[in-house]
């Protein structure tokens, strides 16, 4: 199966890359998306297009038709070091060659030696290119753990923010209950001592309460009851004014009281959204700091792989002209010397 090529974290990796043009969790993608998903994980190409190639006929892929493809665009690797039977097929070119040449016959030595070219042109870049395919590979293993690990860093941040969002709507909704209650307890608070209040009578009414108990301690009272009358009207005028003046103070109290509470709250909302923004600014310097460090990682490893280039190729095109070398050495020594 195509999966046992890679590690449990390279398939996580695929398959949340693999997630990523499949919004639905359908299980699968059109095949239309392959090439962008390609490019991700960091193909490109002839191994892209060959596996692109493979997919025509698709309309859609799944994840494990997607590793298949994936096998199929790893070619064979015909290996970094020198084909044995190439090798020997240059020596024996080579030989061919020497004899022409000691034989004056020119024109099939150049016809040799033009073989020869071909033949070690041909293996100098079946060599050069399985050392790029290799490095390619070392590129794209890299490209799939750094792509694992800012899935888990953003899987990570959002577990986070997620956990900060509940706990702030529970102080937020522990507050409101608070002062719920609060609320309540000032209302009946206020209640009770403006009940308890004594009213404060006008001037006019006393005088007029004054007049109706010494009438009545004279015993004049038919007097005393025409002023209790004028007394009582007066007072419930005045009581309803009180009644008034107090429900305007209550309004006045309570208003002021919510107005506390409602900056309390807002002072709350205030400090959960700043301290949010900070975290979204530190994710963000996070990010871009991984980013970063894993595009040094990848210059760093192009960097080290171009020298190891330029070192193999070189030793490549050294042993190729060796093999040549040699099998003129050879040859020589086989010719009789001549005295």
């Amino acid at each position: 199966m195509a999966h046992e090529n890679y590690t449990t974290d390279e398939l996580n990796a695929l398959k949340g890359i693999f997630s990523l043009y499949d919004p639905d969790q359908t299980g699968s993608i059109p095949a239309h998306e392959l090439e962008s998903l390609l490019g991700k994980i960091g193909y490109s190409g002839e191994s892209k297009d060959a596996i692109v190639f493979a997919a025509q006929g698709f309309e859609t892929l799944s994840f494990a038709q997607f590793l298949e493809l994936l096998e199929k665009g790893q070619p064979q690797q015909p290996g970094e070091g020198p084909d044995p039977k190439v090798t020997e097929f240059l020596r024996i070119l080579e030989e061919y060659r020497l004899k022409c040449e000691e034989e004056g016959d020119y024109l099939e030595a150049g016809r040799a030696h033009e073989q020869l070219e071909t033949l070690r042109k041909q293996e100098e870049q079946r060599q050069q290119k399985a050392v790029r395919a290799r490095q390619i590979a070392e590129r794209t293993d890299v490209q799939i753990a750094h792509n694992l690990q800012y899935t888990d860093f953003n899987k990570a941040w959002d577990r986070y923010l997620d956990e900060y969002d509940k706990m702030a709507q529970m102080y937020i909704q522990q507050m409101t209950e608070r002062h719920a209650v609060n609320l309540l307890d000032f209302q009946r608070t206020l209640q009770t001592q403006m009940q308890e209040r004594p009213p404060k009578w006008s001037r006019e009414l006393l005088e007029w309460r004054r007049r109706q108990h010494m009438l009545a301690r004279q015993k004049n009272y038919a007097e005393a009851q025409r002023i209790k009358k004028i007394a009582d009207k007066l007072e419930e005028k005045e009581k309803k004014g009180v009644e008034a003046d107090t429900a305007t103070l209550f309004a006045r109290k309570e208003a002021k009281f919510r107005q506390q509470q409602q900056a309390e709250l807002q002072a709350l909302l205030k400090r959960i959204d700043a301290r949010r923004k900070e975290h979204i600014k530190q994710r963000n310097l996070d990010s871009k700091r991984l980013m970063q460090r894993n595009r040094n990682v990848q210059a760093v490893l192009e960097s080290k792989q171009g020298t190891e280039s330029n070192r193999i190729f070189s030793e490549i095109r050294k042993n190729l002209t060796q093999t040549s070398f040699k099998a003129q050495i050879s040859g020589e020594s086989s010719v009789s010397p001549e005295f």
